[in-house]
């Protein structure tokens, strides 16, 4: 038979070359099964390889409600560990946010203390200046100038 040859309806199962494991087994011998995808005697027309696969052109395939529960119910977890995910996420901002916060005001304590130190050295060393070299402190040298 030539492709886009009307098939021989007086054809059995068993005499069609391209049916596979049904070829071999004559027509008598098919069960219902088996004449679901293999029985053409009845068909008139060309039978496409689309139709032993069962696909029908133009449409997508249902799924079964089983797999719409199941897909639903996977959605269902996977938002459930997104909102927990992006609980957690928001929690150590927040706790990083105020980590920060506290260690800014411990760094500007600091800062503060270290200059109030500062100046307490300041007068410190201008005090012992002073001690050691009594003059040098209260008036400023005269110079000589040339007239």
């Amino acid at each position: 038979m030539m492709p886009g040859q009307i098939p021989d309806p007086s054809l059995t199962a068993g005499a069609l070359p391209g049916l596979g494991p049904l070829t071999g087994l004559p027509g008598t011998a098919l069960t219902a099964e088996e004449l679901k995808y293999a029985d053409i005697r009845n068909i008139g027309a060309m039978i496409s390889p689309l139709h032993f696969l069962e696909v029908k052109l133009g449409k997508r395939p249902q799924p079964v409600k089983s797999e719409l529960d199941e897909e639903e119910e996977r959605r269902k977890r996977r938002r459930e560990k997104n909102k927990v995910a992006a609980a957690r996420c928001r929690n150590k901002k927040k706790e990083r946010t105020e980590f920060l916060q506290r260690e800014s005001e411990r760094l500007e304590l600091m800062n503060a203390e270290l200059k109030a130190q500062i100046e307490e050295l300041k007068q410190e060393r201008q005090q012992l200046i002073l001690k050691l070299n009594p003059g040098a402190g209260l008036v400023a040298p005269v110079r000589a100038t040339s007239l």
